[in-house]
């Protein structure tokens, strides 16, 4: 497949797979008491953009960016799990601080948990920091795009890091990853339709958070520079003040547009600091 095609693919199938995900289960659900798993839309469509590169590894997976892909797949079933059978917020909050955990040990297996040097150190350091922040984005998520467009942000910003720090793989995923929760913007603006369930948030952010982990601990990607990229989580919160100061911005047809400007500041310095001058900033690992 030409390299064109294939990154137009990898774009266009996961926004028109997560739609179209989207619409179906909520046609199956709109009688039932289902509203959150309207969100397995978003890994559906990741998984639908990672398929389209021939030769897709269906068999279990021992490169960590093909677990990634499988990783959506179990977000997905584990959220849905969480959507039909629990109410209120401390199933996906118990979820989410232990979901990153678990994928970092499946990526690294005995690289990080052999108890050699700094691993387990680094792993439960990484980990613990990845939980906080996928919980900080379950409890955004519910005006139903502020934590999706987070994650999209951070997982561009992911992609980018990896291409100009030659590791290219990163991008395979979160390229992908970007469009599907592009698509659940389209699928909630300007109207808020769809809940954004635990499936959602463990196959999508979640996956968006392990992809950084994994570029921090096991690429050659600045871990220091990583940590710049997901501290959009943490400055969200000065999006509704940076939209007061001007009215015009401060409309709900505007706010994801503003959002994901406002996120994008510490991706693109961490990216142009990679880009430009690799060697400024120390690594932390």
């Amino acid at each position: 497949m030409p390299v064109l095609d294939l990154i137009l693919a990898r774009l266009a199938v996961p926004v028109v797979a997560t739609v179209l995900v989207a619409v179906l289960v909520w046609l199956a659900c709109r009688r039932m008491d289902a509203a959150r798993a309207v969100a397995v839309a978003v890994p559906a469509g990741l998984i639908a953009g990672y398929a389209v590169v021939p030769g897709w590894p269906w068999a279990p997976p021992t490169a960590a960016i093909d677990k990634l892909a499988w990783m959506a797949l179990g977000g997905a079933l584990l959220g849905l799990a969480i959507d039909l059978g629990t109410r209120g917020r401390i199933a996906p909050a118990v979820a989410a601080l232990v979901w990153p955990a678990a994928g970092m040990a499946w990526l690294g297996g005995p690289a990080l948990l052999s108890g050699e040097g700094a691993g387990p150190y680094r792993f439960g350091e990484v980990s613990l920091v990845l939980g906080l922040l996928l919980a900080r984005l379950s409890q955004v998520s519910d005006d139903r795009l502020q934590g999706p467009v987070t994650a999209a942000v951070i997982a561009v910003g992911i992609a980018c890091l990896g291409l100009v720090s030659g590791e290219p793989r990163l991008a395979a995923i979160g390229l992908p990853l970007a469009a599907a929760l592009s698509g659940w913007l389209l699928c909630n603006w300007p109207q808020r339709r769809f809940a954004f369930g635990a499936a959602g948030l463990l196959g999508g952010p979640g996956v968006a958070l392990v992809l950084a982990g994994d570029a921090a601990l096991l690429t050659g990607v600045n871990a220091t520079l990583v940590l710049l990229v997901l501290s959009a989580v943490l400055i969200q919160p000065a999006v509704p003040a940076v939209a007061a100061r001007v009215p015009w911005l401060a409309g709900q047809a505007v706010r994801p547009l503003v959002t994901a400007l406002v996120l994008a500041v510490p991706s693109a310095v961490a990216v142009l600091l990679a880009w430009l001058a690799p060697g400024l900033v120390p690594s932390l690992y």
